[in-house]
């Protein structure tokens, strides 16, 4: 499928998300018209299989791919929110303070819960508690992928459900400034009015705490459509209670309202039918070709300043074999707290590298070489 056909077939399930989402009928046109394996692809690039899945139903009836596809959207959810009961109400009994994050509260917005598709469920955990934290996971059956790694640990449990516990929102060494600024957000934390060890933020604070989730991911990789959708639907419920001044001016502080101002407005017209400028086109589209989790191409262009020269992708190979020490704190703090192995280990990774992870290694050396600068990179930014 050409990038052409993409934005194409992108706009369709477009028009049956919002439909999704605010409860409409599709246009049965599009529904009998739109090339279904197409709009499969282009919905599992989304992680909007079901939101589609959910529309299209309402006009035909649903091939035995997306009819399958919305089914395991059910049951995954069915099975999240089984396995985090039992987690919260673990972490509950043992007296370890604890708050739900990102997908487990977006969902409640949607019309439907399982319309919202997840990976994975992140909660965060009073940090001086994680030993506790994998315990209690370990005695429910989660395998412990990473701990003490980054700032969330990763569990995991048959059939692929992930859990991440965060000892913080955001990385002290990759984002210190949504660090810094998050760093004790227990203290504007409320406490859940059904239990003794359960909070929330408050909707002002969680909005902004999803912009800049959504901003890092954007600056980075680039993300996708799940993530404009989020935004809309989280305007669209607490539309009248949110201190519009009030996350203004917190964001103000991040140097993201402008930011913030530009994706609320684009959120709100993609998904509500309203025309579009040039740049916002440019911008949706943007958004549609990086896909959920983003691409490399558009990490190699925000590390290379999309600078396709060669001196500069040099310089980047060379913090790939030569990883600096304050980078190595997070990503491998066994090396960083013993730097006396550091020249062997420099030897002994690419090899590693290239035994256990031959194509990926292979594959981000041939995307560097053939990368080129890129017209969009996303112009919504700081």
């Amino acid at each position: 499928m050409t990038d052409k056909d993409r934005l194409k077939t992108a706009m369709d399930m477009i028009h049956l998300v919002s439909c999704a989402v605010n409860n409409e009928k599709p246009d049965k046109r599009i529904c009998e018209k739109t090339d279904l394996s197409e709009l499969l692809v282009v919905a599992s690039n989304h992680s909007l299989r079901a939101a589609t899945a959910f529309a299209l139903e309402k006009k035909i009836a649903l091939p035995e791919d997306f009819r399958e596809e919305k089914y395991k959207a059910v049951r995954r959810s069915t099975l999240f929110n089984f396995e985090r009961n039992a987690v919260l109400n673990a972490l509950e009994n043992n007296k370890i303070r604890y708050m739900t994050l990102k997908g487990i509260v977006l969902r409640e917005c949607y019309p439907k819960t399982s319309m919202r598709e997840m990976s994975d469920n992140d909660i965060l955990c009073d940090e001086n508690r994680m030993s506790d934290v994998r315990s209690v996971m370990e005695s429910l059956g989660f395998l412990c992928k990473s701990y003490e790694k980054s700032h969330h640990d990763i569990y995991s449990k048959p059939p692929q459900l992930y859990f991440e516990m965060h000892r913080s929102l955001f990385d002290r060494d990759n984002e210190p400034e949504f660090y810094a600024y998050f760093m004790n957000i227990w203290d504007k934390a409320v406490r859940n009015d059904n239990n003794g060890y359960g909070y929330h933020l408050t909707n002002d604070d969680m909005y902004i705490y999803l912009i800049c989730h959504l901003y890092l991911h954007y600056r980075t990789k680039g993300t996708g459509l799940r993530s404009l959708l989020d935004i809309y639907v989280f305007n669209k419920k607490y539309r009248d209670c949110l201190d519009r001044g009030y996350i203004e001016a917190e964001l103000k502080k991040l140097e993201l309202n402008r930011f913030e101002r530009k994706i609320r407005e684009l959120s709100e017209k993609t998904f509500t039918a309203q025309p579009l400028s040039e740049d916002e086109l440019d911008e949706l589209s943007f958004f549609i070709l990086s896909t959920t989790h983003g691409t490399m191409d558009n990490y190699l262009a925000n590390h290379l300043n999309n600078d396709d020269s060669v001196g500069a992708k040099t310089k980047y190979a060379l913090s790939r074999l030569f990883p600096s020490r304050e980078n190595l704190r997070t990503t491998h703090p066994f090396v960083y707290n013993h730097m006396g192995i550091y020249p062997l280990w420099i030897l002994y990774r690419p090899v590693k590298g290239a035994v256990k992870y031959p194509k990926k290694m292979s594959g981000e050396i041939k995307r560097l070489i053939r990368f080129r600068k890129k017209d969009n990179m996303g112009e919504f930014n700081k």
